[in-house]
């Protein structure tokens, strides 16, 4: 199952983070998606966070945002999975060309005065570590998701990609996205 061939294409583009924020933030839409989460206040890279959201996000000058899109062949996309054959499937597909992105972007961290990437939600320590911690214990290397940030997702891929979200629902579907971003300042 894990042999599925695929294309990968990525795209970015930049906005200035009071832009991103005016055009994408939907905080109490994108919460309702957050609160149907098995991850809702287990993790603090998840919701709820306990910061200024919009002061976080404007406190950097630029956010580039990163489109990772997988397109599977049809007869790929049109086959009938098990849920364990779908996860293996993404697993060995989707997982790896995003932490390929991640890994881009934690790189490019570097090269910046000030900035974070947004590619949550985290998976450093236990995926419910608010119930073992009391604060993050690895706040130099997590990652807020922009779904915490209130940041709706299908709207930046319509609105700046014209992509359509398309939501897995039990089987694979003709395309994957995942959006992952860096804020900075130079």
């Amino acid at each position: 199952m894990s042999n599925i061939e695929y294309e990968v294409k990525r795209q970015r583009k930049t906005l200035t983070t009071k832009e991103f924020y005016d055009r994408f933030s939907n905080f109490e839409v994108v919460q309702g998606y957050c609160r149907g989460c098995s991850r809702y206040n287990t993790n603090y890279s998840c919701s709820p966070l306990d910061i200024d959201i919009q002061n976080y996000i404007e406190s950097y000058d630029y956010i580039d945002i990163v489109i990772t899109q997988l397109f599977f062949n049809k007869e790929d996309y049109q086959a009938i999975y098990s849920p364990d054959e779908l996860t293996d499937i993404l697993n060995n597909t989707f997982f790896i060309e995003k932490k390929k992105t991640v890994d881009i972007l934690l790189d490019e961290e570097k090269k910046y005065v000030k900035s974070e990437c947004i590619t949550g939600p985290c998976n450093y320590c236990r995926s419910d570590c608010k119930k073992e911690y009391d604060e993050c214990i690895h706040p130099e290397i997590r990652r807020y998701s922009l779904a915490s940030l209130g940041i709706d997702s299908a709207k930046i891929l319509k609105d700046l990609f014209n992509i359509d979200l398309i939501l897995i629902e039990g089987k694979l579907p003709k395309y994957l996205n995942n959006v992952s971003s860096i804020l900075y300042s130079k």
